[in-house]
């Protein structure tokens, strides 16, 4: 497959729609130097800060949400590549805190901070691109063909997780490309999907697995983000794979088998 749209971005979020029936939209990821039109969502500083709620509305609600400098929590700002430096101390916050440091709050996710300071090193912050005063997460369908998408995210339960994972290994045999990488809740939706593999390499990444970060969304969710060709890949695949058939071994399915084997019979 080649990187020519074979289907525009509102085609392949109606796909997704029919053949997955998905409760939240696909959402396109991309870097802007002009607020995007339309209905935007923006971060606050106390409340609604953190980048993963933020984001999933952009799915669940509509609108548009954009990361932009000096607005949500440190961590998102630093991990988006708005803000330079984090606050003093904040590897002793990840791990077991200390008085003088955030009036000795602790996220406690690393046993010491020296564990803690590999995770902010690796992979480190978004090298965003020059002129970018806005990452936009926008519903596909929003998004114009010819804007670069750098990858597209899914905000899905399990059972749409199974689907959406099947339906990559469709077409292609790789079933070993998902990560799950450890890390904050901007990093599963941000930092990691920004260095997935190019075309023509699959790649994955799923999250979300910062335990605090997740009291944001409904708690049977997990996230998803690809590569736009592989989603269209994917959306193209849809009506003949087995999201468009009856499966097998299934009530409905053994009775639509047994009618087709009857009117056969009969037609000889």
């Amino acid at each position: 497959m080649s990187l020519t749209h074979e289907l525009t971005n509102k085609e392949i979020e109606k796909r997704f729609l029919k053949y997955m029936k998905l409760r939240y939209m696909p959402l396109g990821m991309f870097f802007s130097s002009e607020l995007p039109k339309g209905k935007v969502r923006y971060q606050g500083k106390i409340i609604n800060r953190c980048i993963v709620g933020h984001i999933f509305k952009a799915a669940s609600r509509g609108k548009i949400s954009i990361i932009m400098r000096d607005k949500g929590c440190p961590g998102g700002q630093y991990w988006s590549g708005f803000r330079k430096k984090l606050p003093r101390g904040w590897a002793l916050f990840l791990s077991k805190g200390r008085d003088d440091v955030l009036g000795g709050r602790a996220e406690r996710f690393k046993k010491d901070p020296k564990l803690a300071v590999k995770m902010l090193k690796d992979p480190g912050p978004v090298k965003l691109p020059e002129k970018t005063n806005y990452i936009v997460y926008q519903r596909l369908k929003q998004i114009p063909d010819d804007q670069k998408i750098e990858f597209v995210l899914f905000f899905v339960e399990p059972n749409d997780m199974a689907k959406i994972i099947t339906l990559i290994n469709y077409a292609r045999h790789v079933p070993h490309i998902i990560r799950a990488s450890a890390g904050s809740g901007c990093m599963s939706l941000l930092v990691y999907p920004l260095n997935l593999e190019k075309y023509p390499n699959a790649d994955a990444v799923m999250g979300i697995w910062d335990c605090f970060a997740r009291r944001n969304i409904p708690r049977n969710i997990i996230s998803i983000a690809l590569r736009r060709w592989l989603v269209e890949e994917m959306a193209i695949n849809m009506p003949e794979s087995f999201l468009a058939h009856i499966p097998p071994f299934t009530i409905k399915g053994e009775i639509i088998h047994f009618l087709k084997k009857y009117i056969l019979k009969k037609s000889n």
